[in-house]
């Protein structure tokens, strides 16, 4: 692992590592986010995980990607809870299980991340890996609508619309 000086601060290395991705040299990052996620980096190992999921400066590995995003959300990474719940959703790295994606959806929602709460909200909404809660879903979409989330807006105008969770309300639906 030339290329990175491994005695400089874990934040400045992480720094440099997001920069060289951002810059598309992403084997430089992927160089620098597993020399700190294997020294239990958080950022780094949710991004690592990114890197596996994509196939961004290594082979695409569903299955190293899930592992990294385990260990970030099992620390309580908000995005790494998400991107777990993606791939228990999707049946990428992992057997599809719903009850898993829906309760990784929950943990990075209740931290406040709108794609989690996006996807919390369509799981009430549809019934998938939780009970059928109309009210649950007007509820996560009203938290990621606040967030700007565009899918949420339409999907909590729709509520209104049709009184699907709330109360039927025209003017909210408009608004």
């Amino acid at each position: 692992m030339a290329g990175f000086d491994k005695n400089l601060p874990q934040d400045t290395l992480f720094e440099q590592a997001k920069q060289a991705y951002d810059n598309g040299d992403y084997n430089t990052a992927v160089q620098i986010y597993a020399f700190l996620a294997e020294q239990g980096h958080l950022p780094s190992q949710n991004s690592l995980g990114y890197c596996y999921d994509n196939g961004d400066g290594v082979e695409k590995d569903p299955e190293k990607a899930v592992y990294w995003y385990t260990k970030a959300a099992e620390q309580g990474d908000a995005k790494a809870q998400f991107y777990l719940g993606v791939c228990y959703y999707n049946g990428e790295g992992v057997e599809k299980d719903l009850k898993k994606a829906a309760y990784w959806y929950t943990q990075a929602a209740e931290q406040g991340d709108e794609d989690a709460q996006f996807n919390l909200a369509l799981c009430y909404d549809n019934g998938e890996g939780v009970e059928k809660d109309l009210e649950k879903a007007a509820y996560w979409y009203t938290q990621a609508a606040g967030q700007g989330y565009a899918k949420a807006q339409l999907n909590l105008a729709l509520c209104y619309e049709n009184g699907e969770g709330v109360e039927k309300d025209l003017e909210m639906a408009a608004y």
